[in-house]
């Protein structure tokens, strides 16, 4: 943590704050939780983004949709739902406060279909960690499977190839290291066939 971040912090006088936090301190932590709705947008950013790279580091991991059910290892995930939030501002809150009260190395998520890919890669910033939504055209409708485009010294290439992509740079001009979390969807199937068969 930066010198002018630390100083934000103390000057926001949200110090003992991060200081609860990392003794692991939840019950003080959340204690002083009402408090933060007074507290400059910016410094509680800043709180819960020192202690995002304390928690979980640099990787963001982007999950392509929500699968019924959820994808492995989701119930470990707290995903802020910016689709409640009144405005954007608000919602950027929510994710701080998710990151600052939760403990034990917490994944948080955005999903950039209900918040916008702009303002997701902002609450990167906020303490997000994991990313999910549709791969889809900026119009927003489904990309087919197998759907190419030509791409000048590359031939045809798959236009998912090239929206993950779009998806990955954002992630990295955010300072993150992106990593698409692979949604076995087939395999998910499978499993559901075998234990129809089973009789499960």
């Amino acid at each position: 943590m930066s010198r002018f971040i630390e100083e934000a912090i103390a000057n926001g006088g949200l110090t003992p704050v991060l200081t609860a936090r990392r003794a692991g301190d939840l019950e003080a932590v959340r204690g002083t939780a009402p408090s933060w709705g007074k507290a400059d947008l910016l410094v509680l950013g800043a709180v819960a983004d020192t202690v995002r790279v304390e928690d979980v580091g640099d990787v963001v991991r982007i999950h392509e949709h929500a699968p019924r059910g959820g994808a492995p290892g989701d119930a470990e995930i707290t995903w802020v739902d910016a689709s409640v939030y009144a405005s954007e501002l608000e919602f950027l809150r929510a994710v701080a406060v998710a990151r600052i009260t939760a403990l034990d190395g917490p994944r948080i998520g955005v999903d950039w279909s209900k918040c916008g890919m702009e303002l997701a890669q902002v609450a990167l910033g906020f303490g997000a960690s994991e990313l999910r939504g549709p791969i889809t055209r900026k119009s927003g409708l489904p990309i087919y499977a197998d759907e190419k485009l030509k791409v000048k010294g590359q031939g045809m290439v798959e236009l998912s190839s090239i929206k993950r992509q779009e998806i990955g740079a954002l992630v990295t001009h955010a300072g993150r290291l992106p990593v698409f979390v692979e949604i076995e969807e087939e395999s998910a199937r499978t499993r559901e066939s075998s234990q129809e068969v089973a009789g499960v």
